[in-house]
């Protein structure tokens, strides 16, 4: 199987091509992303514009690539190029292959806006925010396109992913999540842009990365997906660091006016119609995730206080 991944420099979806570029199943994945990788084999250098001219023939398209939701929100028009005339393209590229091929698009929990405790595949949408209005209409696209018989998609909403790790440039938004535990276990201070008990949807990106390939690669039970999340807050993070055993002086709150708006409606915990497709990779705790990230740096790293890393696009 061929294999196509967008957004391939990202965070995610480097590791969704790694992770498939070690699947038998896979025999060869391309990367598209418009940042260059450095080098790395297969990869295409690419605006999600010129897809239909810069992809080779695949059978499988994993698209990751976006436009964030604080960028979506500061440059409404860079988020439309690349959320929504960005799958126009691909689904140009698709029609022209000798069959359909099958696309899993990573949309998003900023599609819902209710503000209900869990969320499932049958919650109505209602995005607050350019980001999450782009990543509807894109499915809706998808979603067209596979009645048409031009595409064969599924489409697959995540919460935030964490923990993420990559050096900021600006302050975090809604990916705050990752900045207080890797700050707790380093030692370091951290203000949260949200209030103490507003709770947002998260999964650890072993989930989202296992689940993402198992709707890419196998049979589905639907369409429309979601991944199953805990719900996390400020105050939910630290009675779980607490209860690994780290501290969690200096972890506050100074709620920022732009990040509460741009999370307003989004459930605390993504859950699914289809439980059976992803129990055995869901995360169980909080405090698992946690424990797995500890384990990842080294224990004088995860105790010792460092300076504040820069920062960065959050979200």
């Amino acid at each position: 199987m061929r294999v196509l991944v967008t957004g391939a420099a990202g965070f995610l979806g480097a590791r969704l091509a790694a992770a498939l570029a070690a699947d038998p199943r896979v025999s060869a994945v391309t990367g598209l992303d418009r940042v260059p990788a450095g080098g790395t084999p297969g990869f295409i250098t690419a605006e999600m514009a010129d897809f239909e001219r810069a992809a080779p023939a695949a059978d499988l398209v994993l698209h990751a690539a976006a436009i964030t939701s604080q960028a979506s929100e500061v440059d409404p028009e860079a988020a439309h190029a690349v959320n929504i005339d960005g799958a126009r393209a691909l689904l140009r590229w698709a029609r022209a292959q000798p069959s359909p091929p099958r696309i899993l698009y990573l949309s998003s929990v900023a599609v819902l806006g209710h503000g209900e405790p869990v969320a499932t595949e049958d919650s109505r949408p209602a995005p607050r925010s350019t980001y999450g209005t782009t990543k509807i209409v894109a499915e809706a696209l998808l979603q067209d396109a596979t009645r048409r018989g031009e595409a064969n998609a599924v489409i697959l909403r995540l919460p935030v992913t964490i923990i993420r790790t990559a050096t900021r440039i600006a302050p975090p938004g809604a990916g705050f999540v990752s900045d207080l535990i890797d700050s707790a276990l380093r030692g370091r201070p951290f203000t949260a842009p949200l209030p103490p008990d507003h709770a947002i949807p998260v999964a650890s990106v072993k989930a989202v990365t296992a689940l993402a390939l198992r709707a890419a690669l196998g049979p589905v039970p639907a369409r429309l997906l979601h991944v199953p999340s805990l719900a996390a807050s400020v105050d939910l993070a630290r009675a779980a660091l607490l209860r690994c055993g780290f501290p969690v002086e200096g972890i506050g709150c100074a709620p920022d006016p732009g990040i509460v708006r741009l999370v307003a409606g989004w459930p605390a915990r993504l859950g699914t119609l289809y439980p059976a497709f992803s129990e055995d990779i869901a995360d169980p705790s909080l405090e698992s995730i946690i424990r797995a990230y500890a384990a990842q740096i080294s224990p004088r790293r995860a105790v010792m206080k460092m300076p504040p890393a820069p920062f960065g696009t959050g979200g």
